[in-house]
């Protein structure tokens, strides 16, 4: 009898990847990215597993597709409440007790007048951004207990629900070149450029990128992600 050796789900793209790649992969979109989608080629007799083309993005057979489990999701709208927890420095106590936090620029902007459990957002410093990327919010605390200079305080976001267009959390990509999705285009899966907002637990606002209706991959991002980056910058096959 033969024996039988389990593999991870997480090793089948890069072995896969080893041995060549493929060209198809299942399931359509409600919109048409156009302006992002070149056209198809390849041959009909290919039959290999993992393929990337640019423009279209990768071509996944449907044997890797089911091994890797691969669930897609619909962008719509949605209402969402955004739940956030920041920890905040207290640097002063008199007159008032001033606590700052230190947050990505871009979230700093979305947060400006914002509401915060606990303590009210006096102003934004901008001044580390040059240097940083990253922004202070400077908060009043609500002197509800004593506090000393060198204290931490941890203040939770208090917002009510917006409807917004919306994906699941695991969808998006944050990347230190940017925030991406992996949409559904034609027979491929197209990574693109997302502007996300408001972030709950289980998902987040995109605020440009996608239509509602779009389709994109829940899961797993990060193994398409990392294909990719197999295919295109370690010398596997790009067509």
């Amino acid at each position: 009898m033969k024996r039988l050796t389990w593999i991870p789900a997480a090793w089948i793209l890069p072995l896969l990847l080893l041995s060549g790649c493929g060209r198809t992969a299942s399931s359509g979109t409600a919109h048409d990215h156009a302006d992002h989608a070149g056209e198809e080629g390849g041959d009909d007799g290919d039959t290999r597993s993992v393929s990337f083309r640019e423009g279209r993005g990768l071509h996944l057979s449907p044997e890797v597709i089911g091994a890797l489990g691969l669930v897609t999701a619909e962008a719509e709208e949605r209402p969402l409440a955004a739940e956030l927890n920041l920890t905040a420095h207290v640097f002063a106590v008199a007159p008032r007790v001033l606590a700052s936090a230190r947050v990505p620029s871009r979230q700093a902007d979305l947060l400006a007048g914002a509401r915060f459990e606990g303590a009210t957002l006096v102003r934004v410093d901008h001044s580390p951004v040059p240097a940083t990327h990253l922004a202070d919010l400077v908060f009043e605390l609500d002197s509800v207990a004593p506090r000393k200079i060198g204290d931490f305080a941890t203040l939770a976001l208090a917002a009510e629900p917006v409807s917004v267009l919306a994906v699941p959390r695991t969808a998006v990509l944050d990347s230190a070149t940017g925030t991406f999705v992996y949409v559904v285009n034609g027979d491929a899966f197209l990574r693109i450029a997302v502007e996300a907002g408001r972030r709950s637990s289980d998902f987040i606002e995109i605020t440009d990128g996608l239509y509602a209706g779009d389709v994109v991959v829940a899961t797993p991002v990060d193994q398409l992600w990392l294909s990719e980056l197999r295919l295109t910058k370690g010398g596997g096959h790009s067509h």
